[in-house]
């Protein structure tokens, strides 16, 4: 069991592990939302649902989850960057539309989901900025 898992760890390695958290994450959420929203998700992403109704958000994040999930196992350098950019997208959305919901007074608290949305997305492209560790060469590349 041990083995397998050092094996799979190794295969991920920090990014893709940290993409498959997040793509793990996602694929949850838009299932949540896209069976059961809850009142003051819908109310935060008004905006949105006046374009498309809360079980297309929620495929999307499902979708964008999956593709996550799929990249942070891709064997090429660097292609798991297509993961991280999937991974931003819907929380992009959610951000905005939550600064959207809170600039306009339509929900007063949607201004905590704009900030948390905004927070992964942040970190996601910075982690995706990251380079890998090379574990047979005791080096991460930094200093370049």
């Amino acid at each position: 069991m041990r083995a397998a898992a050092r094996r799979i760890a190794k295969r991920l390695g920090r990014r893709g592990s940290i993409l498959l958290a997040f793509g793990g994450m996602e694929t949850l959420y838009g299932w949540g939302i896209a069976t059961d929203p809850r009142y003051g998700v819908v109310r935060g992403v008004g905006v949105l649902t006046h374009m498309l109704p809360m079980p297309w958000w929620g495929g999307l994040w499902m979708l964008c989850g999956l593709v996550a999930i799929a990249l942070a196992f891709e064997p090429r350098p660097r292609w798991d960057r297509w993961g991280y950019a999937a991974a931003t997208v819907p929380m992009t959305f959610w951000s905005l539309a939550n600064l959207v919901a809170w600039l306009s007074g339509e929900f007063g608290q949607a201004w905590t989901s704009f900030c948390t949305w905004g927070a992964f997305v942040f970190i996601l492209m910075r982690i995706n900025r990251w380079p890998e560790y090379s574990v047979g060469r005791g080096t991460d590349g930094a200093g370049a």
